[in-house]
C-alpha cells in the first residue's frame, strides 16, 4: 500500500490537493495532519467527504514538534509540506521561523524516519522580496519580510535533505503567487465582494500586476511536476513559480470579476493626493494602536506594490495552462455560487 502524508493537510491547499488525489487515485492511505480540524463551513464539507471515503484519516499534531512518533500504514511514498503560518502583519516576527523552518527540519527528519524520498514543498514568491522587476526562477532572492525570509530558510532545510541522496530523493519546490478560489477567504473573495457591492474603486494601481492563480491549476502544477519528476522527465530536484501566464493586472482582476456580478466594469479611480493621505493616517493608526486589522498600513501598502511573476520554469517544461482568469471565475462560480 502507497501512503502519503499532507502537512498543513486541513489547510485551504491541503484539502484541495487531498480531494484531487483522491480522484485520481494516486495514494491508497492519505493522511492529513495538522494542528487543528477545518472551521470554515465550506472548507469542512471537503474535509468530511475525505474522511467519508475511507482512505483519508486526520491527526492532530504540531509540525514545530517532532513527528516521528506518527505511525502511517503501509509505504509511505510521498509527503508534501503545505505547513505554514502566512499572514503578514498577524504575528510576531520570531513565529514566522519557529513554525515555517524549524517545521521544515521536523518534516525532513520524518521523511528520513520513514525513508520517504520524495518531497513537495510550498514555498511563496516573497522569498524574491519587493521590486517592480518580473521576477522568474533565475531572480535574485531577497525576501523582504519574516515570512519570505522565513519561506527562503525552508527552501534550504528541504534542499539540504535533498543533497543528502540526490541520486535517489525527489523535492519539488513550489513558489505559488496568490492563490484564489472558494474557501480561499483572502484578497480576491473580498474583491469580488466589493465588486458585488459596488464599493471597489482603483486607488491609482489599476495596472500594477499582481502574479496569481486559481486553486485548482496550482494542484494541477504540483502534481504534474512531481509526475514529471518521478518519470525521469525532469531532475528530481524542481524549483518553479507557480502563478498564470501571463501576469494579470489589478484592473484584469476587476473586469473579469465584474462579468460575473453583472456589473459595468467601470470603476472610479481616487486622486492620488487622497490615496496619499489616508495611506499616512493609516500609518499614524497602526503606529499607535497597532492591531491586527483590516486599515493596517503595511496590509494596505502591498495594494500598490506589483508582484509581477513569470512562470518560466513550467513554460520550458512545455505545462498545460488550464486556467486564465475568466475561466478560473466561472469554474469558482459554478462549484461555490455564494461567493458570489
Amino acid at each position: 500500500m502507497n501512503s502519503a502524508v499532507i502537512f498543513g493537510g486541513c489547510g485551504f491547499i491541503g484539502l484541495y490537493l487531498a480531494e484531487k488525489a483522491l480522484d485520481l487515485n494516486l495514494f491508497d492511505n492519505l493522511y492529513l495532519v495538522d494542528i487543528k480540524e477545518p472551521e470554515d463551513n465550506f472548507c469542512k464539507l471537503k474535509y468530511q467527504k475525505l474522511l467519508s471515503s475511507g482512505k483519508v484519516k486526520f491527526l492532530k499534531k504540531d509540525v514545530r514538534k517532532n513527528l516521528k512518533d506518527i505511525a502511517i500504514d503501509g509505504n509511505l511514498t510521498t509527503i508534501l509540506n503545505f505547513a505554514a503560518i502566512h499572514r503578514e502583519p498577524g504575528h510576531q516576527d520570531y513565529e514566522y521561523g519557529e513554525t515555517n523552518i524549524n517545521g521544515a527540519k521536523n518534516i525532513c527528519d520524518f521523511a528520513k524516519f520513514n525513508n520517504c524520498e520524495n518531497i513537495i514543498f510550498t514555498s511563496s514568491i516573497a522569498v524574491y522580496g519587493i521590486g517592480e522587476h518580473e521576477k522568474n526562477e533565475t531572480t535574485p532572492t531577497k525576501p523582504s519580510t519574516p515570512y519570505g525570509k522565513s519561506k527562503l530558510e525552508s527552501e534550504k532545510v528541504h534542499i539540504n535533505w535533498y543533497k543528502e541522496d540526490s541520486a535517489n530523493r525527489i523535492l519539488s519546490i513550489c513558489r505559488p503567487g496568490v492563490v484564489f478560489g472558494a474557501g480561499e477567504k483572502g484578497n480576491v473573495t473580498r474583491l469580488v465582494k466589493f465588486i458585488k457591492k459596488k464599493l471597489f474603486f482603483y486607488m491609482n494601481n489599476k495596472n500594477l500586476k499582481k502574479g496569481g492563480l486559481y486553486i485548482k491549476e496550482l494542484i494541477n502544477m504540483l502534481i504534474w511536476v512531481n509526475e514529471k519528476q518521478i518519470n525521469k522527465k525532469i531532475p528530481n530536484l524542481a524549483l518553479y513559480n507557480a502563478c498564470m501566464h501571463p501576469c494579470p493586472t489589478i484592473e484584469d482582476f476587476a473586469i473579469n470579476i465584474s462579468k460575473k456580478v453583472n456589473h459595468s466594469g467601470n470603476f472610479f479611480s481616487l486622486p492620488t493626493f487622497i490615496i496619499n493621505f489616508f495611506l499616512f493616517l493609516s500609518f499614524i493608526y497602526t503606529k499607535v494602536l497597532r492591531k491586527n486589522n483590516s486599515l493596517n498600513y503595511y496590509r494596505l501598502i502591498k495594494l500598490f506594490r506589483s508582484n509581477t511573476i513569470s512562470p518560466l520554469y513550467l513554460i520550458k517544461n512545455k505545462y498545460n495552462f488550464k486556467y486564465d482568469l475568466n475561466s478560473s471565475f466561472d469554474d469558482w462560480k459554478k462549484f461555490n455560487p455564494k461567493d458570489w
